[in-house]
């Protein structure tokens, strides 16, 4: 019974500890500056005023996709534009702790016609102009889920009510399932660690994008050591 509790009260800090990454107002500066430049970047590598649909993904895990996938979304929706924040990692997802919303239904139930969209969708009150999609159940074979033609007609309605889709997608170097929706994306956000990602996974990872004629738009940082104001922060740098 002790050991039970135990694991409970780490899970609660690990998930506190995730939520304290999260964007927001009261960040510190050069974190809120760090993602305007992300968002400016972005902005320019997609001009047009139509929706964009933008993959976020890493060569590894751990490199830190996830919370820069939602801290992006964050960033835009505080531009005043409208933004869709969709979890396919259906493997390991992690949105919805970072967050800190239902995780079920999610993505996956909607899929397979569990349930509706708008039973999918969280609308945090945090984030008034933000829509997060959860991955839902873990299903059996996600690959599937994601290739399936309900995936482009669900990408293909939220074109029409959101300015920008970011999707949280799996490593590309650990399964195929980030390369399988380059055909309906505008363009992938690379998310690699400093002193972690190994070069040639990198490598590997740019190699696979290319030969899925995927776009890649930018690579994001994450993780560099840099100081400011006698303080030191670690979190989400863009370079």
């Amino acid at each position: 019974m002790a050991f039970g509790s135990s694991r409970k009260r780490n899970q609660k800090k690990k998930q506190v500890n995730e939520q304290k990454l999260v964007l927001t107002e009261n960040s510190p500066w050069p974190v809120q500056e760090a993602y305007k430049a992300l968002r400016t970047n972005i902005m320019f590598s997609l001009p047009g005023n139509q929706s964009k649909v933008i993959g976020v993904t890493s060569a590894m895990q751990h490199d830190g996709k996830s919370i820069n996938a939602v801290n992006a979304a964050i960033s835009f929706s505080q531009l005043g534009k409208k933004v869709a924040l969709v979890e396919a990692d259906l493997r390991i997802p992690t949105i919805s702790k970072k967050i800190g919303c239902k995780s079920v239904p999610g993505l996956t139930d909607m899929l397979v016609g569990e349930c509706p969209l708008t039973d999918a969708m969280r609308n945090p009150t945090k984030f008034p102009r933000l829509t997060i999609i959860p991955a839902g159940n873990i299903p059996p074979d996600p690959t599937w889920l994601l290739q399936s033609n309900q995936m482009k007609v669900l990408l293909d309605g939220l074109r029409k009510l959101y300015d920008y889709i970011f999707i949280d997608l799996p490593p590309v170097t650990t399964v195929a399932d980030a390369l399988i929706l380059a055909p309906i994306l505008d363009g992938y956000l690379l998310v690699v660690r400093d002193q972690e990602t190994e070069y040639r996974a990198v490598a590997d990872t740019l190699d696979q994008l290319r030969l899925a004629r995927a776009k890649v738009i930018g690579i994001v940082y994450n993780d560099a050591e840099q100081s400011g104001n006698g303080k030191y922060y670690k979190h989400g740098y863009y370079r």
